[in-house]
């Protein structure tokens, strides 16, 4: 009672709506539960009321083996009168092998009704069929035995559910419209005075993740700006960086291929940057779109879903480009270093591998391609994830740029393999594939058949020198014109320390 008059004072509509909207469903509930239960018990008893007359038949026809045996009719008319006892029984019959016939009440007849039942046991002696007790029974619920289960099964049913109901909500609006509530004076204060309040509410429940998700949102969009003008800071730095570099690489003859690496890196390391933004930009309206939508008290289950799973997306597109711009630097990097110095961690390599390829979408939104991935979720890694985060960005991005046209459709295939010390990583595609002249280039640096469409030659050579060197293992590479590429790697589980590989 106390629920309810709090229900009927409270501003909060939603919770209002879902008492009066459950009470019934509750109530109806209930009703249906005490006649299930009322049919389920009904029947047992029935059922066991059956098995009794079917095991006192069976039993009859093995006192009778003996007399049927030896044809003594007064002893089997004597005893199926006197024992005839079963009030369900409404005629028993034994029929011999020797026309040997009697039967209890006399006379009596199987009648065919529909709720009259049969059941015959056959008699025999010593392994040998005699003949057969036939036995019409009917069975009957005691009206005071029915009354009882109808008017103590139906009311306990009734108040167990909305005893339930009750407790339930209760316990869903102190779990879930209090912690709202504070969350949305959180939200309000912090988009009208800039303040972060974080809301304590611990909990390991949807209404504690979204609790975090919104702390931390609201964290994270203070120091976003900084972030990411940090971030430009770093990509204009590295940039002059690159174009210094681009002039020294100009006077080798080698090299003399790389005019246009400046602009595609410049234009690589913007495009994370700009994504990282505009995501940011959405994160912020989705967060005042649920303020708003909770201030109004129109906030649905479906709405939240629906934000945390935008909020999620967001921020892990965020970080991911964050990332992505970063690694870009890297990996242009180990160009001239042949290897980065990554420090070595432990990771679950499906995770990371799946954090890559999210990465990737922004580059694969252009195209009409499929990434599946086929990995083991418990393989767990002691190694540089730099290292096979960039591993799978170039296999892919060098299958964007010459596997495919922009219009085609495709699958781009990555499945893991753990063997007993090593992991092999097959790539596969369905594009072009390469002739053997290419199939045997493909591993020079800054050989490129794209050479005029912005193509460095750069990734399959950076792949190489991962696999080998870095990873410390072996990679083959196979490919029928029009057919396809394919790429084995094989990588050991564990890394051999660097002294040891200069001693061997």
């Amino acid at each position: 009672m106390a629920i309810f008059l709090t229900l009927i004072s409270t501003n909060t509509s939603i919770s209002r709506r879902l008492f009066f909207i459950s009470l019934p469903i509750a109530l109806i509930a209930g009703v249906i539960y005490a006649g299930v239960m009322v049919y389920l018990e009904t029947k047992s008893l029935k059922q066991t009321q059956q098995a009794q007359v079917k095991d006192q038949i069976s039993q009859l026809s093995e006192i009778m083996a003996i007399p049927t045996w030896n044809l003594d009719q007064q002893f089997i008319s004597r005893y199926l009168q006197r024992n005839n006892v079963s009030p369900y029984i409404l005629c028993i019959e034994l029929i011999s092998d020797a026309n040997l016939e009697e039967s209890s009440p006399d006379q009596c007849i199987h009648h065919q009704q529909e709720d009259v039942k049969q059941y015959s046991s056959p008699i025999i002696y010593e392994g040998q069929y005699i003949g057969v007790i036939i036995a019409s029974y009917k069975i009957e619920l005691d009206s005071n035995r029915l009354n009882f289960i109808l008017l103590s099964r139906i009311p306990t049913g009734i108040i167990a559910l909305l005893t339930v109901f009750l407790s339930v909500f209760w316990v869903f609006r102190r779990g879930v419209f209090v912690p709202l509530q504070k969350m949305t004076s959180s939200i309000e204060t912090f988009q009208s005075e800039g303040t972060v309040i974080p809301v304590i509410w611990d909990s390991y429940d949807e209404i504690g993740t979204l609790n975090k998700a919104i702390n931390k949102a609201q964290l994270k969009q203070l120091n976003h700006d900084k972030v990411l003008t940090s971030e430009k800071e770093k990509a204009e730095v590295a940039l002059n960086e690159l174009t210094t570099m681009q002039a020294k690489l100009v006077q080798s003859e080698k090299m003399a291929s790389l005019g246009g690496l400046v602009a595609g890196i410049s234009h690589e390391i913007n495009t994370p940057i700009g994504v990282a933004k505009t995501s940011a930009s959405h994160v912020d309206d989705e967060l005042k779109k649920l303020a708003i939508r909770f201030s109004e008290g129109s906030l649905t289950k479906g709405n939240m879903e629906e934000f945390i799973e935008q909020f999620t997306d967001g921020m892990r597109l965020i970080t991911a480009n964050l990332d992505r711009a970063n690694q870009l630097m890297t990996n242009f990097k180990q160009v001239s270093a042949d290897q980065s110095h990554d420090e070595i961690r432990i990771i679950n390599l499906k995770t990371y591998l799946e954090e890559t390829i999210y990465a990737l979408k922004p580059n694969l939104r252009g195209y009409k391609i499929s990434v599946s991935l086929d990995c083991e979720s418990n393989l767990i890694l002691e190694t540089f994830p730099g290292a096979y985060s960039q591993l799978i960005t170039n296999l892919i991005m060098n299958s964007l740029n010459h596997a495919y046209n922009k219009d085609e459709q495709g699958l781009i295939g990555i499945k893991v393999i753990e063997k007993k010390d090593t992991i092999n990583i097959n790539y596969t595609d369905d594009g072009k594939g390469m002739n053997e002249y290419v199939l045997s280039k493909i591993y020079e640096p800054f050989f490129t058949t794209k050479r005029g469409s912005g193509g460095t030659g750069l990734g399959m050579h950076i792949i190489y020198n991962l696999v080998t060197i870095k990873l410390q293992g072996g990679i083959e590479a196979s490919s029928i014109e029009g057919q396809g590429s394919t790429f084995s790697l094989t990588l050991p589980k564990t890394l051999q320390p660097l002294i040891d590989r200069l001693s061997s």
